[in-house]
């Protein structure tokens, strides 16, 4: 199949589009069939209360849209959750007044992000903390992680129910051993997994574009 540029363009706009809304990611992950976290998006405070007492405490919180693992929140119970809930509605403006709501997963204090580029799955690094929040933004430590055959699937799985390229997949560790996929990032940082991993990842990346553009 031949793809015109414009059309190469476009195509990568809805990877763009979908990794940068929370709730456009969620949604791709669960109609693939791509294992995830119980979600919920509400559209009031009494709605996004009664989801929550529904899904059980405790939940996270997150905004929509947004990255660095900022303006999260633990909701241990519905007292937290009115106070947060009701300092979201004053803040005001349309993305405030979206509630996204997941499963908090009580994960090894690690989760796992894995860098693919294309159909491949070039390395995974752990991101550990004693603070629920692992993100490498947050000080999270990042930590070598093997690319195992599942930790390759979900993260092809999710990366192709997003539409593909180089994405960041962000993987849970369930109590049960299971593995969930929390996040896609469309525009994966490696900061921290340059430092844990022994692949040339910037070179990797730039391989791909060039190879994608034809070049």
């Amino acid at each position: 199949m031949i793809i015109s540029h414009s059309a190469r363009i476009t195509y990568k706009h809805t990877v763009v589009n979908t990794c940068g809304d929370k709730i456009l990611t969620s949604v791709a992950l669960i109609q693939h069939g791509v294992p995830t976290p119980r979600t919920v998006v509400a559209f009031g405070v009494e709605a996004a209360l009664a989801a929550i007492a529904e899904m059980g405490y405790p939940v996270v919180l997150k905004p929509a849209v947004g990255s660095w693992g900022r303006l999260l929140a633990k909701v241990n119970d519905r007292e937290a959750a009115e106070a947060i809930l009701e300092h979201k509605q004053t803040l005001g403006g349309y993305q405030h007044a979206i509630f996204y709501i997941q499963e908090y997963i009580e994960k090894p204090q690690r989760d796992i992000r894995a860098i693919v580029v294309g159909e491949e799955t070039i390395c995974a690094i752990y991101r550990q903390s004693p603070h629920w929040i692992t993100n490498t933004a947050r000080n999270g430590q990042a930590l070598p992680c093997p690319v195992t055959p599942e930790i390759h699937r979900l993260a092809q799985e999710a990366a192709r129910a997003v539409g593909g390229g180089i994405l960041a997949v962000d993987l849970l560790e369930t109590p049960k051993g299971r593995l969930l996929v929390s996040e896609v990032n469309h525009t994966p940082e490696f900061h921290g997994a340059i430092q844990a991993v022994e692949v040339d990842i910037a070179g990797r990346m730039v391989d791909y574009v060039l190879q994608a553009a034809g070049a």
